[in-house]
Formats: C-alpha cells, sequence, structure tokens
C-alpha cells in the first residue's frame, strides 16, 4: 500500500477512535481510514484526493485478497 498511499502503513490501533483496540488480542485487525481534525465531527469532511487515494487503497486490498484465496480455474 506503500506506493499507493506514499508513505507506509502505520501498524498501531492506538489512534483513540478504533473498535479495533478491543479485539486486536484476539485476532488480527486491519484499519483503513482518513484521518483529520474533523473526523466524526458534526461537519466532518475530507479532501477528494484522499478520499481517492483511500478508494485505491480498498481497491488493492480487495484484488489482493481474491488473488489469495481464489479457486485456480474456477
Amino acid at each position: 500500500m506503500t506506493q499507493i498511499a506514499g508513505s507506509p502503513p502505520d501498524l498501531s490501533t492506538t489512534g483513540g477512535t478504533s473498535d479495533a483496540r478491543f479485539i486486536r488480542a484476539l485476532c488480527p485487525v486491519v484499519e483503513v481510514g482518513l484521518v483529520g481534525k474533523t473526523m466524526h465531527a458534526v461537519d466532518e469532511r475530507a479532501p477528494v484526493a484522499e478520499i481517492r487515494q483511500l478508494q485505491a487503497v480498498y481497491g488493492e486490498i480487495i484484488r489482493r485478497y481474491f488473488k489469495a484465496f481464489s479457486t485456480p480455474g474456477a
């Protein structure tokens, strides 16, 4: 994902709003999303470029998932 986001992932669930922090000891978790000062606010907003970049990250996760778990010849 570094090639899409331009920086390596932050391997942490300490963001404060992540539900993943409650289950991280029980199972692997992946938290993907935007960050910013307005997150979860009434006037929450994000730059369109960041939303498109996040879309590309989600697309790559889905592509890799199906590549890893697809049935050959199906």
